[in-house]
């Protein structure tokens, strides 16, 4: 039988999404061609040629359009030109891998889903951790009730590596973002949670801004409490000093879970370190087994690559992505809920009134700026 035509991808926005989390694992995608990559930086698009072997380059994904012929597209470009891509993409009848945080609010994610709805087009969310086998092995354990009822989570995501100054005039520490570290990260431990927990019913957060340059929180201390009673806290913080860590903590009836990553290893096909507890005594390994051979194991697990096959066989089969627009949408409702909550300081019940200023939020945040930095 011969080969399916593949699915041909435009990837759009070449930054470290393109460099260091899909590129490496494009080669292994079944069914899949990227035939273009768009960026407004040339240097982006000669990389993306030089380095994945990504043919043609356009500075905008109007004019890519004009000269390629596409069937879907990535987008990793800044938060802000989500919505307008988003919909662009369903006016030419594409699919979309979008990049998490989907939109800047649950109403650009409205007007997104809409769009693509009336197209009959695929929006996928890159959720990627949904892909990530330590996390698909959590999954199945909380399914086989391994630890009972889910009572509890905690989420640690600290940075200290990222530690100059200049860091925070990226686009992302920029204000018209209207979100900064809580929105980024916190995307991915809100999905999860959802994932682990059920839907939120309400939020409770307060936002720091600890380093020159940023106009959008760089630390948050978020709880949120869902519809079956358990809580999550996300936590995470630029005032580390250590390597980048990620741990969850998950809190069961009859037992803990405990996963924890650090950024001395690769991440996307390195498992988690993951162990189960029971009776403040006793500890299972639950660690994935790991061949220590990178590059079989990208091949074979890498979150990424196991996510763009998903997208393909969405598009393919016409079904719906595991992590779909709707996903984003609940997602987003929860992180624009934090802002709420920090704003007034109170705890806010999903969903959240809508007509909330952001930019006004932030102008409030009052930066915590530690005195070695007083200077630069």
């Amino acid at each position: 039988m011969p080969n399916p035509t593949p699915i041909r991808l435009a990837f759009v926005g070449c930054g470290n999404c393109l460099r260091i989390s899909f590129g490496p694992v494009l080669p292994f995608v079944n069914g899949l061609e990227v035939v273009a990559a768009v960026d407004p930086s040339n240097e982006a698009l000669v990389h993306a040629r030089d380095v994945y072997g990504i043919p043609r380059g356009y500075p905008s994904l109007t004019e890519c359009l004009k000269h390629e012929t596409v069937d879907a597209v990535l987008i990793a470009a800044p938060v802000y030109d989500h919505r307008d891509l988003a919909i662009t993409c369903a006016e030419h009848h594409l699919h979309v891998l979008m990049e998490k945080p989907m939109a800047r609010t649950p109403a650009e994610c409205t007007e997104m889903i809409s769009a693509h709805q009336q197209a009959g087009t695929i929006l996928m969310i890159a959720f990627m951790k949904r892909f990530n086998r330590s996390m698909l092995h959590v999954a199945g354990l909380l399914e086989e009730n391994a630890i009972g009822r889910v009572m509890g989570i905690r989420h640690n995501w600290d940075w200290g590596g990222n530690e100059q100054a200049s860091f925070g005039s990226h686009w992302r520490g920029r204000v018209e973002t209207w979100g900064g570290q809580w929105q980024d990260h916190g995307a991915h431990s809100v999905d999860l949670a959802r994932w682990w927990a059920g839907p939120v019913k309400s939020v409770m957060a307060t936002f720091d801004i600890t380093e020159p340059y940023f106009e959008v929180e760089n630390e948050y201390n978020v709880i949120c409490t869902h519809v079956s009673g358990a809580k999550s806290v996300h936590m995470s913080t630029k005032l580390f000093h250590k390597e980048n860590e990620e741990r969850y903590l998950i809190f069961g009836e009859t037992g803990t879970i405990a996963l924890k990553h650090a950024s001395g290893v690769w991440q996307y096909t390195t498992p988690y370190e993951a162990y189960l507890h029971r009776y403040g005594r006793t500890r299972e390994n639950i660690k994935p087994p790991f061949s220590q051979n990178w590059l079989e194991e990208g091949k074979q697990f890498g979150q990424y690559k196991v996510e763009l096959n998903h997208f393909v066989e969405c598009i393919r089969e016409g079904k719906q992505p595991r992590t779909d627009g709707r996903s984003g949408k609940a997602v987003m409702e929860v992180i624009c809920a934090a802002y709420r909550s920090a704003y007034e300081r109170r705890e806010i019940d999903l969903p959240a009134d809508p007509d909330f200023d952001y930019e006004s939020f932030f102008r409030s945040v009052e930066p915590r700026i530690p005195p070695r930095y007083k200077n630069q």
